[in-house]
């Protein structure tokens, strides 16, 4: 199979790049490369459908799961399941550099939805209301349930 370019997005502050979509593994995973240059953070969030796997390649991120709090430093893994409140966040403010695998795919589309597409090697910056508003639209669709306390700000509202 001959790989195009992967497709980047700006997503919540994040640099999404799409390794590999459904359609290519029969959708039974999504990858995606993701970069952040700064302070980011997702909103505290449920998936109904899919499960994620991030693996910290730079950099530091913060995962609340279930409430607990966990430091994913490069070279670590941290396992999001599916029905369980998480949230990512980026607090050091230095760039960090992760992989995503999404379980099964789809959750690919919903990036592509809710986020931006973006030349190659330009850099997010924090959400817009818009964006923040496309995230919140397009998440329904996808089994993704927003919970209250979050803007789309660097810092939580």
């Amino acid at each position: 199979m001959t790989q195009t370019e992967p497709t980047e997005f700006d997503f919540v502050g994040v640099r999404m790049k799409l390794l590999l979509a459904g359609t290519e593994t029969g959708n039974q995973f999504s990858l995606l490369e993701n970069t952040s240059s700064g302070a980011s953070q997702t909103p505290v969030h449920i998936h109904a459908d899919d499960d994620e796997t991030l693996y910290m390649m730079e950099g530091e991120m913060e995962a609340v799961i279930a409430g607990q709090r966990h430091v994913v430093q490069a070279g670590k893994t941290v396992f999001l399941p599916r029905g369980v409140p998480h949230q990512l966040m980026n607090a050091s403010g230095r760039p960090t550099r992760y992989l995503l695998l999404c379980t099964p795919a789809g959750f690919e589309n919903f990036v592509a939805e809710a986020g931006q597409v973006r030349p190659a090697g330009s850099q997010p910056g924090p959400p817009s209301p818009e964006d923040v508003a496309r995230l919140r639209d397009a998440a329904p669709r996808y089994g993704i349930t927003l919970l209250p306390g979050w803007g789309g700000t660097s810092q939580p509202d």
